[in-house]
């Protein structure tokens, strides 16, 4: 099975790419990891894309391609917007007291800690982000 939907890069949009993560987890036999992970990604990755990928230009598309292949489930987002990996986002200090943590951070670190695999490309020639996340049913 293999779906994918683009929406532009603004706020109305994240109810929209969360519509096709209710159709996907409908349609798809997805373990309730994979289904976590997969709510997890879109949500997280494609509201950071709008908070600070696009912050400082117009905003872009986002493509979403979910590629379900049993055992695996793969889940690609492309954007335009500022170059970020998430694998290079330091993990939160969980020694630290709450009141002194960095805000933000934790659904990144959910991300990469609940995924199998997390590969990350940028394209400065044609300006787009690619993130994969991967998940093997256990």
């Amino acid at each position: 099975m293999r779906q994918q939907i683009e929406v532009p890069g603004e706020w109305a949009s994240i109810a929209t790419l969360l519509a096709f993560t209710d159709s996907l987890e409908s349609t798809a036999i997805l373990s309730a990891d994979q289904c976590y992970l997969l709510r997890l990604v879109i949500e997280e990755i494609a509201t950071n894309i709008v908070k600070y990928g696009y912050s400082e230009q117009a905003p872009g598309p986002i493509q979403v391609t979910c590629q379900y292949d049993p055992p695996n489930l793969a889940i690609t987002i492309r954007d335009r917007g500022h170059p970020f990996d998430p694998r290079d986002h330091p993990p939160p200090d969980f020694e630290a007291v709450v009141t002194e943590r960095s805000i933000g951070g934790l659904g990144l670190f959910f991300v990469c800690d609940m995924a199998d695999e997390v590969h990350y490309h940028h394209d400065p020639l044609s300006g787009w982000n690619e993130l994969t996340v991967i998940k093997t049913e256990a």
